[in-house]
């Protein structure tokens, strides 16, 4: 089987929707297949890719076994969609943090309903954005990440972020990158929720957001 490419600069050219087109070869007869424009630039470029953050004031990370957590991430039964991270970012914003390390855990079998008898008796405000600015598609997961948000019960241990918090007091300068890379390694199906929670009661107030792609079941 013999294949064959078309050497050009790709920024000479554009071709739309529905047309034939040739195999982008590079000067050294590589196949140009992936990374033109970042890995995650087709699904943004159609309207796939979405934000679900908190406000800038952030949000006070409560320890796992709560029942109230404040920045959940839930993808409601009959959404039709898999929800895919890509990346969750966290800054720390105020108070001094207490030592422990930061977690996701997660409420399987969440359903779409809030109710007394659901695994979400109330759940807090929040509304994703989409990562093209200015289009018109609208994610189908439920973000909580402000207000109230309460559990029937306790959630379980889903996977570790690789973040630990150590005791920073609020005069201290200096820069932190707090960031759990997810790249495609965890899945939120239908009817399930995930929470970023800590190991202990972290006490830190972090301004969180996560990007992630929406893609058909």
């Amino acid at each position: 089987m013999l294949a064959q490419g078309v050497v050009f600069d790709p920024s000479g050219a554009a071709t739309p929707d529905g047309a034939t087109a040739s195999v982008n070869l590079g000067r050294a007869n590589e196949a140009i297949v992936t990374e033109l424009h970042g890995k995650y630039f087709t699904q943004c470029y159609r309207g796939n890719v979405y934000l679900a953050s908190t406000t800038t004031a952030g949000v006070v990370i409560p320890i796992a076994s709560t029942l109230t957590p404040t920045y959940s991430l839930w993808n409601p039964a009959g959404s039709g969609k898999l929800i895919v991270p890509i990346v969750t970012l966290i800054a720390w914003n105020a108070t001094t943090g207490v030592v422990g390390g930061l977690v996701w855990h997660a409420t399987t079998n969440a359903g779409s309903s809030i109710s007394t008898t659901a695994p979400f008796v109330a759940f807090g405000t929040g509304t994703p954005v989409n990562a093209n600015v200015g289009s018109g598609k609208v994610s189908q997961l439920k973000a909580a990440t402000g207000g109230t948000t309460t559990l029937v019960g306790a959630s379980t241990f889903y996977r570790n972020t690789g973040i630990g918090v150590t005791s920073v007091a609020v005069t201290v300068p200096g820069f932190q990158t707090l960031r759990d890379d997810w790249d495609g390694s965890g899945i939120l199906p239908p009817g399930n929720a995930i929470h970023l929670l800590g190991t202990t009661a972290v006490a830190i107030t972090a301004v969180v957001s996560t990007v992630y792609v929406e893609i058909p079941l």
